[in-house]
């Protein structure tokens, strides 16, 4: 899947949890797969060549047995109920269920992933 720009609009009702968003680079998209197909649980990396076989649960395909999405995106501007954001991995009229301000704490130093998962 292609990462792209895109813009989250906000509902009147949640606009006043926006405040303070605006100071991060990057935020978290908790979204609803909507479009979600359900797939096998053992898959093949779309995106590498020569990839291994693996369990849905160790990438980032979209089909999974949940339609629960996470994606970290970097937050470009905001303007009032709209959020444009970069680097977005979900198609158009994804509902977000929820948005977190992202901070370098939430990476462990210590974090590694197999080569096909880079």
């Amino acid at each position: 899947m292609r990462l792209v720009d895109a813009v989250v609009e906000i509902l009147p009702e949640y606009q006043d949890g926006l405040r303070g968003l605006d100071e991060f680079t990057h935020i978290i998209l908790i979204a609803y797969l909507h479009k979600s197909r359900g797939r096998p649980l053992i898959v093949k990396p779309k995106r590498v060549v020569d990839a291994p076989e693996v369990g849905v649960f160790a990438t980032d395909s979209p089909d999974r047995p949940n339609p629960i999405a996470v994606s970290i995106v970097r937050l470009l501007r905001r303007e009032g109920p709209l959020l444009y954001v970069d680097g977005v991995d979900l198609f158009d009229g994804t509902p977000v269920l929820d948005i977190k301000g992202f901070s370098p704490r939430r990476c462990p130093k210590s974090a590694k992933a197999p080569w096909w998962a880079d």
